[in-house]
């Protein structure tokens, strides 16, 4: 008996997130064989190692995507060195049967079990297969939705399961135009760029002067910009931004008015507002939430 099939445009996705987590593998550490009765994205956030997918055997390193249907065996063997680090979300596209905890998400083993456990696979209408494997750097606005996800699956209110699936399928789509553009190249200027902005993000150079080292007018560095990430050079700045500062406040005891001092944003109420817009909950919640689960 084979999968069930389902053909859907993108725009149809109304994505349900089962699990989202990190998972540190152990030097030389072997998982499988497999099966996900979901779908699922695996993503090698360090160290690296090899995937076996259906009869495939890839390599796999920082940085690099990989999409498994549902029902494909897999299986997975880290390096004796450098163990990769997964960060993976098991999912379905569009609503299906419900699923509550790991057991009615894997099937282990060569056992026999039934195809109709498993989420329908699906094929969109409006754009090419769903490639097994891409490269996504961290930076990329999509990955950075993409991890967004990981990060925030354990708060439970209805608002932030919204958030989650709002930033899954703005993730899907921008990885579609990856989909549907496979040989589109990296900008180097750009991504230097955004190194500077990721490393300094206290830094509020303005576009005029990147664009006057670069010898390029600022439309054009603007234009460079979203058709690098998807997002604008101050949209991506102010995410810098507030990424530092949910590590400062995960970390130190820094007041929200030095914070919001520190990293230049203007006033705590705009700070507050970007914050909340961005994560679901104010920058105070944030640190209480996390502080009273230690």
């Amino acid at each position: 008996m084979k999968l069930e099939v389902k053909t859907i445009q993108l725009s149809d996705i109304v994505p349900q997130i089962y699990r989202a987590d990190y998972f540190p593998f152990r030097p030389n550490e072997r998982i499988g064989p497999r099966k996900s009765f979901v779908h699922s994205f695996v993503y090698i956030y360090e160290g690296k190692g090899l995937i076996t997918i259906g009869t495939t055997v890839y390599s796999c390193t920082r940085e690099e995507l990989f999409y498994i249907p549902p029902g494909l065996p897999h299986s997975f063997h880290a390096d004796h060195q450098h163990p990769m680090v997964h960060a993976s979300i098991y999912f379905d596209w569009i609503n299906t049967i419900p699923r509550v905890g790991d057991m009615s998400l894997f099937h282990f083993g060569d056992q026999i079990y039934e195809p109709s456990e498993c989420s329908p696979n699906v094929v969109f209408q409006d754009m090419p297969t769903i490639p097994t494997k891409v490269h996504a750097p961290k930076q990329m606005r999509w990955m950075e939705l993409y991890l967004h996800v990981i990060e925030n699956i354990e708060q439970t209110q209805e608002d932030a399961k919204l958030f989650r699936r709002a930033a899954f399928e703005q993730f899907a789509s921008e990885l579609a135009n990856l989909w549907r553009n496979p040989t589109l190249k990296s900008d180097r200027r750009m991504q230097a760029i955004m190194k500077q902005m990721k490393e300094f993000p206290q830094h509020n150079i303005s576009i005029e002067k990147w664009a006057s080292q670069l010898g390029i007018s600022t439309s054009y560095l603007h234009k460079l910009f979203i058709q690098e990430i998807g997002m604008s050079p101050h949209s991506y700045a102010i995410k810098c931004k507030l990424e530092r500062a949910k590590k400062i406040l995960r970390e130190t005891n820094l007041s929200i008015t030095d914070i919001t001092e520190d990293l230049g944003f203007g006033s705590i109420h705009y700070f507050s507002r970007l914050f909340t817009q961005n994560f679901g909950e104010s920058p105070s919640a944030y640190r209480k939430r996390l502080r009273e689960g230690y």
